[in-house]
């Protein structure tokens, strides 16, 4: 029997994303590699291959060739419900919550209203308590939440989280079904569901409005899928224990146990999508950029769309739907408003026309790129990213300086300081960006400090732009956003999301403190145009700034106290809360370092509903700015106090605010033991698996049959 050899190599993917490697040999002595023999040789599971290639716009198909669905081992086992069952390292056994999303939007004119429902099912025989963290635009307005058990609804309520929580915990002890809907990020929630009996389901609807995003005549708006696995940096610190928490805070991430979730790719997250789609103007052209969609028509404005053959699909990549006017005017003003008691809503949607033709060429940038490239950004995100920086590379001008920066959980910059962007120095340019390759931590603190501080007496003399490509997915996003806010001086910061579920809040936000701009490449297809745009975006300031006024008499509260630069085919969206309502707007700022100023004259507006909660969402975003900004308690507590008015008054979720149902019919008998499950998300969408990521695979299976080819033979 020993010339007769048989290695069977088993693959099983654990609970934690770790795989195990077992090798067993057959006529032998059966002797195999325990779990915690190969502990030390863990490696996460890479990223499942996929390739998105772009969209038909016939019945609106989203192409790309996805992986086959990966094998299941003895060690789970995924049952009808979509639940997934573990057998654990001491033979027992833990089963994932089942859970199915249905997404409704109504889309009219410039708001979005979103209804989330996401349906828990208990397949165990244990009443049990489910926590799941979840996505939600950066700007979402969430507002209402409902519970419905059976036939019957029960309506949340607004509270300060402190007693939204005694509210749920009560409930909770005393065998009632509750439901508590909790802010973590302007992004990320967490619901909590407790009291789901055996094989019984609970239903939980939150409801969001956001307004429409416009660049030039193309509209857009994006609904998030899945949360990416959140790198956090720091040394461990206590932790109280918590249903949900998968993961230590950190002295730098004192919340890292209630951001980071439980990751598994062989739980079943179906989504399901439908819109009512009403823009209020005649569209040439509606695009799902990542997902087949389809499209009937109601009458000449009106649309209903949902996913291709109203199939759901899995939450593992962001859902963007994009609409594009039939007119090829381009109006330097839309006015859109909403009168509610005595206060009147205003939301502006602007580009000014400049005054005078811009010469690109007589404004020498220096450009510093900064390039990620952690284990987060493996596959097709490291691919995007490479290729964005090289065609940025490759557009300088002579009279340009430019540095590239690359980061993971370190950091190295191109050069020591910006050097003239010649030919030689692009061409190392490329070579740099064609040797990076994608692991480590995500730890761009230093990469952007680096940034900030190689300024030199030349750059004075430069419209200086930083330029950072990464997916965001970073627990310390306050850190990272006092850097830049703190250090930005005159330079200008544009951001770049990659990949299928890239970090929105940080991206917009790192924008807004720079006054610079944003955008997303969620597939290869796209860098080009993507990145052409932000180019003449980076090419062409237009307006800087800039000041929005109005008739003395009036009295106007701007949501945010920011007015952004305005850029080449860039509309701002402002909004305020007003006494009257103007017959005019007066932009002011610098144009090519010129001051301007133009008044355009209201015309025309049109009634919109939810402004008001639109406007006070942006109050409550800016003041949770000044809030993280400042490190006077006194203070601190103030703007807390008018951040939970603000909350309570327009019934939304915040940091310091949180909806709760509870429905006091008790249904757990109080001899049953409640089981707090933390419900586990897809991952994200995989990307292209790299050649780094195959031949570390190989090259582990190759070792550990070496090892028991080399036992053989020494017996």
């Amino acid at each position: 029997m020993n010339n007769l050899l048989i290695t069977l190599v088993v693959l099983t993917i654990s609970a934690s994303g770790y795989f195990f490697i077992t090798v067993s040999k057959a006529g032998l002595d059966n002797n195999s590699l325990s779990e915690n023999e190969v502990k030390d040789q863990f490696t996460k599971v890479p990223d499942l291959p996929s390739i998105s290639t772009g969209s038909e716009p016939v019945l609106i198909k989203s192409v790309r060739t996805n992986q086959d669905n990966e094998k299941q081992s003895q060690h789970s086992k995924v049952d009808d419900f979509g639940s997934i069952t573990y057998q654990l390292s001491d033979s027992s056994f833990m089963t994932q919550l089942a859970l199915d999303t249905d997404v409704k939007m109504s889309i009219n004119g410039v708001v979005n209203r979103v209804r989330l429902e996401q349906t828990f099912t208990n397949p165990t025989n244990d009443w049990v308590e489910g926590v799941y963290r979840f996505p939600v635009p950066e700007d979402a307005a969430v507002d209402q939440m409902k519970m419905k058990i059976g036939d019957r609804t029960i309506i949340g309520k607004i509270q300060e989280v402190e007693q939204a929580r005694k509210t749920y915990n009560k409930a909770k002890a005393l065998g009632q079904k509750t439901a508590l809907v909790e802010s973590q990020r302007p992004n990320l929630f967490t619901t909590n569901v407790a009291n789901i009996p055996p094989g019984g389901t609970i239903k939980v609807a939150i409801e969001y409005q956001q307004t429409v995003q416009r660049d030039q005549n193309q509209f857009s708006v994006r609904f998030p899928m899945v949360i990416g696995d959140r790198f956090t940096p720091g040394r461990d610190i206590s932790t109280p224990v918590s249903p949900g928490a998968v993961a230590s805070n950190t002295h730098l991430v004192k919340d890292a146990s209630q951001v980071v979730s439980l990751t598994d790719n062989r739980v079943d997250r179906p989504v399901k999508i439908n819109i009512d789609f009403n823009p209020g103007f005649a569209v040439s052209q509606v695009n799902g950029s990542y997902h087949d969609i389809y499209v009937q028509n109601q009458d000449d404005h009106r649309k209903t769309i949902h996913l291709a053959k109203d199939q759901s699909v899995q939450a593992d990549r962001d859902f963007e739907l994009t609409w594009t006017t039939t007119s090829k005017e381009e109006s330097e003003l839309a006015v859109f408003t909403q009168k509610k008691g005595e206060d009147h809503y205003v939301l502006l949607m602007a580009k000014p026309a400049v005054q005078n033709e811009l010469d690109h060429d007589s404004i020498p940038r220096e450009v510093i790129f900064i390039i990620d490239s952690s284990g987060s950004m493996d596959g097709s995100s490291m691919e995007q990213a490479r290729k964005a920086l090289k065609q940025a590379i490759h557009r300088l001008k002579a009279t340009d300086r430019f540095n590239v920066i690359d980061f993971d959980d370190r950091f190295t910059p191109l050069f020591k300081e910006a050097m003239p962007a010649i030919k030689l120095n692009k061409k190392r340019g490329v070579n740099f960006a064609n040797r990076l390759d994608a692991n480590g931590g995500t730890m761009p603190l230093n990469a952007i400090q680096f940034a900030f501080g190689s300024r030199d007496r030349k750059s004075e003399r430069y419209l200086r732009q930083i330029v950072f490509l990464t997916d965001g997915q970073v627990s310390n996003e306050q850190q990272i956003l006092r850097e830049v806010k703190s250090n930005i001086q005159q330079d200008r910061f544009f951001s770049i999301g990659i990949g299928s579920a890239p970090n929105s809040f940080l991206m917009k936000k790192l924008a807004q403190y720079g006054k610079g701009a944003f955008t997303y490449i969620g597939k290869v297809a796209e860098v080009e145009s993507k990145m052409t745009e932000l180019f003449k975006k980076l090419e062409s300031p237009v307006l800087i700034n800039n000041k929005v006024t109005f008739a003395n008499h009036i009295y106007a509260e701007q949501g945010g106290l920011m007015v952004p630069d305005i850029y080449d085919s860039q509309y701002v969206s402002l909004i305020y809360k007003m006494d009257s309502l103007p017959k005019e707007v007066t932009f002011s700022g610098l144009e090519l370092n010129k001051s301007f100023s133009k008044t355009i004259s209201i015309n025309n507006k049109f009634n919109a509903v939810g402004l008001d909660v639109l406007w006070a969402k942006r109050r409550i975003e800016n003041l949770m700015d000044e809030y993280i900004n400042t490190s006077d308690s006194k203070k601190r507590a103030d703007i807390k106090d008018r951040i939970i008015k603000l909350g309570l008054e327009n019934h939304l979720v915040t940091k310091f605010t949180a909806l709760v149902a509870v429905d006091v019919t008790p249904s757990r008998p109080g001899d049953e033991t409640l089981v707090s499950k933390p419900v586990a998300k897809k991952v994200k969408a995989p990307n292209t698996a790299t050649n780094s990521e195959l031949s570390i695979l190989v090259g582990l299976l190759l070792l550990i049959i070496s090892v028991f080819v080399r036992r053989l033979r020494t017996k």
